[in-house]
């Protein structure tokens, strides 16, 4: 094997064992866990891990573009009917829920954030057409929106990184969001 290709595999390689590392991490002790910890997990030294992300944000973008790009990619597999938008805003509230210590380190950030900013317009996009499709249905409230279910989404993140609600009550606030959604008339 050409040293250049190997070296190109080991790069991404590594990368990948730290966005893995790091989704471990911050799901055990927080997005403020340190950054060495994560290299541990990951076995590879600072030096590797710094060139790969320079800083904390730099991960963190890195996996909220992981977590969109996943996203995007169920909605558009997922046949848009007048139910699918059940089906992708699950999805949604299951990976907020794990992604929650990343979206609570996103909330401290400007509202003018651009990275942030844009991962809203994505997430509107995405939901945009199972939303408009169940509207027509009258399967969900008349006044839903996709700022809606983002906003329901933070709020199931702030729920699962609360110490005291608990696999229970991290429960019943996702079916209240999920029944909040449903045409009640």
């Amino acid at each position: 094997m050409d040293m250049a290709v190997k070296r190109r595999a080991d790069f991404a390689e590594n990368r990948l064992r730290i966005l893995s590392a790091a989704d471990e991490i911050f799901v055990e002790r927080g997005v403020g866990a340190p950054l060495d910890s994560i290299a541990q997990r990951a076995g590879v030294g600072r030096a590797t891990f710094f060139r790969h992300f320079p800083d904390r944000r730099a991960l963190i973008n890195e996996m909220l573009e992981l977590f969109l790009v996943k996203l995007e990619e169920a909605s558009a597999t997922l046949a848009v009917t007048d139910r699918s938008i059940f089906d992708i805003t699950g999805q949604l509230y299951d990976e907020m829920i794990h992604y929650a210590p990343i979206a609570d380190f996103l909330r401290a950030q400007s509202r003018e954030d651009p990275v942030l900013l844009q991962a809203i317009d994505r997430f509107h996009a995405l939901l945009r057409p199972h939303l408009v499709r169940a509207l027509e249905a009258k399967v969900v409230r008349s006044d839903l929106r996709e700022a809606d279910i983002v906003i329901f989404a933070v709020m199931l993140a702030a729920a699962a990184t609360t110490p005291n609600i608990g696999p229970e009550g991290r429960r019943a606030a996702y079916d209240l969001m999920l029944r909040g959604l449903h045409n009640q008339g």
